[in-house]
């Protein structure tokens, strides 16, 4: 089995990935690491991957790494089977990690290694806007959402760098919660509509996202389903205070909190109050505007999961 290892650069468990994960990965499989150097480096690099036909890639960092790995994955068109993926959990955050029941516990990995049978698993197609208005695509495995997300995510970029990643992350959840405007959307799917302001809007593989925020407890990576969450036009304080009941895992009894799902069928069709207004995010990632459709893609990637 040859193993190439894509490692996010500035992750700063970047020391123990060294000193204890790699070597006892090195005693069992052929591996490969490459250390990404800029940003969107690990997509470049999983697209070299693949075209060298490794049998595994793993991805190692955190949601973002994981988000880059699987695009470059997906832009190459002409190779099939893909090589299958897994995770080293390195991030501050890790949610996908966490649905997927992944650690950074080394004999975790080398056991689901071993057993060499990757879990076929749904990724998400989202086709939006970029700044110049021109079409784009992108792909996510755990979330992709529209409102605090992604305004969470551009505080994230423009916040000083010399603060630890989960200390600027959380100035920024803050700084988002006290000047974030709920923002007008419109969502239409086979099967549902839904018009109006929303705090939050959420399209969900994984169960969480933004630091174990559940916005999915009972989501799974492989049904063909996604789990919309809307957190419409609810009062700022209300909304702290369902926050602390949503990281318990607990669904909110709320109109104004809508959970709703999209099949393999359907595509979501999502619109702003204007053109190019509204931000997406995907895995912590900022990815484009509105108007967007967002699509399952059952079974595309094969992942090595519990």
């Amino acid at each position: 089995m040859t193993i190439t290892i894509i490692l996010n650069g500035i992750s700063k468990k970047k020391k123990k990935f060294y000193q204890s994960i790699l070597p006892a990965l090195e005693e069992k499989f052929s591996v490969e690491v490459l250390e990404t150097q800029f940003p969107n480096h690990a997509q470049q690099l999983a697209v070299e991957t693949v075209q060298k036909k490794v049998d595994v890639i793993l991805s190692a960092g955190g949601d973002g790494t994981l988000h880059q790995v699987i695009n470059g994955m997906m832009r190459v068109t002409n190779q099939h089977p893909l090589p299958a993926l897994g995770l080293i959990p390195l991030g501050s955050g890790n949610d996908f990690a966490g649905t997927a029941k992944i650690t950074d516990d080394v004999s975790l990995l080398i056991d689901l290694l071993n057993t060499n049978q990757p879990k076929l698993t749904d990724i998400g197609k989202v086709v939006c806007r970029t700044k110049e208005d021109n079409q784009t695509v992108h792909y996510f495995i755990n979330v992709c959402s529209v409102g605090m997300g992604p305004a969470t995510v551009q505080r994230m970029e423009t916040s000083v760098k010399w603060l630890p990643a989960g200390t600027r992350y959380l100035l920024a959840i803050i700084q988002t919660f006290f000047s974030h405007k709920p923002e007008p959307i419109e969502l239409k799917s086979n099967t549902w509509n839904w018009k109006g302001k929303a705090r939050v809007v959420a399209v969900a593989n994984g169960q969480s996202f933004g630091h174990q925020i559940y916005i999915a407890p009972d989501a799974t990576p492989d049904d063909g389903l996604f789990e919309t969450f809307v957190a419409a036009d609810v009062p700022l304080f209300k909304f702290l205070l369902y926050l602390q009941q949503i990281k318990a895992k607990k669904k909110i009894k709320d109109s104004r909190i809508i959970y709703s799902s999209l099949s393999q069928k359907g595509v979501l069709h999502l619109g702003g109050v204007g053109h190019l207004t509204n931000m997406l995010e995907a895995e912590g990632e900022l990815i484009g505007f509105l108007p967007a459709c967002i699509e399952v893609m059952p079974g595309q990637i094969r992942f090595f999961r519990k």
